[in-house]
């Protein structure tokens, strides 16, 4: 078991930015391309993954101290700090659940594909630490027991089965809004917010008057002219949030702080400018791959239609999918101020921002006034499961050598509040252990 797991946490180490370029070369062979083919895809999409990070981690340096300076200069105490998903990530790829959750989500998702229950075919096996997490929480309040581990294992089983179906249903929207032809999203932190927005969307559309309110990129580019541009956007939001934290602090130097406003402000408008441009370098790889395998399928399967399952993160380019997220900041404080159960202080995901709100932008197909209704309500939900989060994410840190920062009694991620239905199996099997 231990060769098994050291094997499985040697590939996961090396990041989805080498390890999802391998798979894509792997499978485009399997699809019947030329390994030069294949391999030129699979590392164009790795170049591409490496350069969203760096900008998402532009992002994050910036934003997340702005954010602190702004929970700070409120004077409002949050004791359970967002290390961001990264380091949830590492936990549960670095625990003995590893190897069989992988393989039964593999199994549930070759099963469901044969039986007809999906469409998706899933190879974005980076993001199976969603349900590796609640597999590793659900192992570490009920112990290692024949119990235990049959909650963690049918948990995982469940919420990708659950996944899958939305992909499916989320697909066609996909398509018409982010251009993801013969792709969908079994990302569960993304779409299984869905879940909620759609209902909600529609409920939004049925209140005489609001229901007509349609702020769409078109229209707000017309009527803002030079302010609707990504670039200039994003230079007024950061800036706006800077002058924000900045004039809020004690003593402030006023010439520091412009300083500050403008150097956020130029951030966040190059964050604005190059995630699409990063984006459409993950979409150069993985179309050669989309089309190898579309071509596969249709001389093995007649008639039946597959999509490629991947990572929210080739979404993330939308313009009003950005300008969410960056709306989502305010937002997200507001909430963790005002919600009086909330124990986050928003940190390190702040720029992961732009996964969780794309479940806002695809059931309205990009209405910002209907985005920003329904992102608040799902930052309410994120705040919320994050923070019921915090004491089993300090609890499981010491197994992946985690250190708690100074001044706050736990640590916890706006992402495992993203990803809020794997947490009632972890309430089920918490329930039933005790």
């Amino acid at each position: 078991m231990q060769v098994v797991t050291s094997i499985f946490s040697y590939i996961i180490d090396m990041g989805a930015s080498v390890m999802m370029p391998i798979i894509l070369t792997i499978l485009g062979l399997i699809m019947g391309a030329k390994f030069g083919e294949a391999l030129r895809a699979g590392m164009t999409f790795g170049v591409g993954f490496i350069g969203l990070n760096a900008v998402i981690g532009i992002m994050s340096t910036t934003i997340s101290s702005v954010g602190q300076a702004l929970v700070e200069n409120l004077n409002f105490p949050l004791t359970s700090f967002d290390v961001g998903w990264a380091a949830g990530s590492a936990i549960a790829w670095s625990t003995e659940a590893v190897p069989f959750i992988f393989l039964a989500v593999i199994v549930t998702n070759i099963v469901m594909i044969m039986l007809g229950w999906t469409k998706t075919m899933d190879v974005d096996i980076w993001n199976y630490w969603h349900v590796l997490f609640s597999a590793s929480a659900i192992l570490l309040v009920c112990g290692n027991t024949p119990l235990a581990w049959a909650f963690a294992i049918g948990q995982a089983v469940i919420m990708m089965a659950i996944i899958f179906i939305v992909a499916d249903w989320t697909q066609a929207d996909c398509v018409e809004v982010f251009g993801l032809d013969g792709i969908s999203l079994p990302h569960i932190q993304s779409m299984c917010n869905c879940i909620v927005t759609y209902p909600l969307d529609r409920l939004i559309g049925m209140i005489p008057g609001i229901k007509d309110i349609n702020w769409t990129s078109e229209g707000i580019a017309e009527k803002l002219g030079l302010l609707g541009e990504p670039m200039i956007m994003g230079f007024v939001i950061g800036g706006f949030l800077s002058a924000l934290a900045e004039f809020t602090t004690p003593g402030v130097n006023v010439g520091s702080a412009i300083q500050q406003i403008f150097i956020v402000g130029m951030n966040v408008a190059a964050v604005l400018v190059l995630i699409p441009r990063m984006v459409a370098l993950l979409m150069e790889g993985l179309m050669p791959i989309s089309e190898f395998t579309q071509t596969f399928l249709e001389k093995r399967f007649p008639g039946k239609e597959l999509y490629i399952g991947l990572d929210a993160a080739v979404a993330t380019g939308h313009p009003f999918v950005i300008a969410l997220a960056l709306l989502a900041i305010p937002i997200i404080y507001i909430e963790a101020i005002v919600l009086p159960w909330n124990t986050v202080l928003p940190l390190a995901d702040l720029a992961a921002l732009v996964f969780y709100v794309e479940c806002a932008v695809l059931p309205n197909k990009g209405n910002l006034f209907r985005g920003l209704i329904e992102t608040i309500v799902m930052c309410a939900i994120y705040l919320t499961f994050s923070s019921y989060a915090a004491e089993v994410m300090t609890g499981l840190a010491g197994s992946a050598g985690l250190q708690i920062p100074e001044g706050a009694a736990q640590i916890t991620s706006i992402a495992l509040g993203a990803q809020w239905i794997t947490w009632f199996p972890f309430m089920l099997a918490k329930l039933v252990c005790l």
